[in-house]
């Protein structure tokens, strides 16, 4: 999905491929484990193997919609100056590896959340707070249009909140819950919970 391009300020006199493959290989894995360290919601997402092209993706909603997805590409450009070659400024390199993590994260992680909103709102998980804060009724509201997977216990699997800086704010100043809004969660998570074992007794039916 990122490609980096190294260039050289220097052009030597001998190519010595193997080098430069290491090369590329070790500034490769190193951005792509800088990109994990800086956004922790891009290190939980599985990756796939490398291939030579990228196909367009379709998702077939319940309602009959398709969501497309067009593949993205991705460059970081890096500038070696023979003086850091020389004098082994590895300063140099990794702020150079820092900064093309932050290039391909800053076009990467918009088009992510564009097909989670495009996805979610085909499926009809979206919801929309038309500008309004975050509260307990959101919250509750979004939980009701998933389908929740519970464990051998019967505890459900919550889904993980993926929010922004000022959303996060907001959701971690909220009060304690008060008795009638953790009934209204309980009877929720029930409801799910007979639906997730009727879905489960008709899966083995057939």
């Amino acid at each position: 999905m990122e490609h980096i391009v190294s260039q050289s300020q220097h052009s030597g006199l001998f190519s010595l491929p193997e080098y430069e493959y290491a090369q590329s290989r070790f500034v490769h894995d190193g951005v792509a484990r800088l990109m994990e360290a800086k956004d922790e919601f891009w290190a939980r997402i599985p990756k796939a193997e490398p291939a030579e092209a990228v196909p367009i993706t379709q998702n077939t909603m319940p309602s009959g919609e398709v969501v497309q997805n067009e593949p993205l590409s991705v460059a970081a450009q890096f500038v070696y100056k023979y003086e850091d070659i020389r004098s082994c400024n590895t300063e140099e390199l990794a702020a150079q590896m820092d900064a093309a993590a932050d290039q391909i994260l800053s076009v990467l992680m918009p088009h992510v959340f564009d097909i989670m909103g495009r996805t979610c709102k085909a499926a009809g998980t979206a919801s929309d707070a038309g500008g309004k804060p975050f509260s307990f009724e959101m919250f509750l509201d979004g939980i009701e249009k998933i389908d929740l997977p519970f464990d051998e216990k019967g505890n459900p699997e919550l889904p993980t909140l993926v929010v922004g800086p000022e959303l996060g704010n907001q959701i971690r100043a909220m009060p304690p819950w008060t008795p009638e809004q953790r009934k209204a969660f309980d009877d929720v998570i029930e409801r799910k919970r007979k639906e997730y074992n009727a879905r489960r007794r008709d899966r083995k039916l057939r």
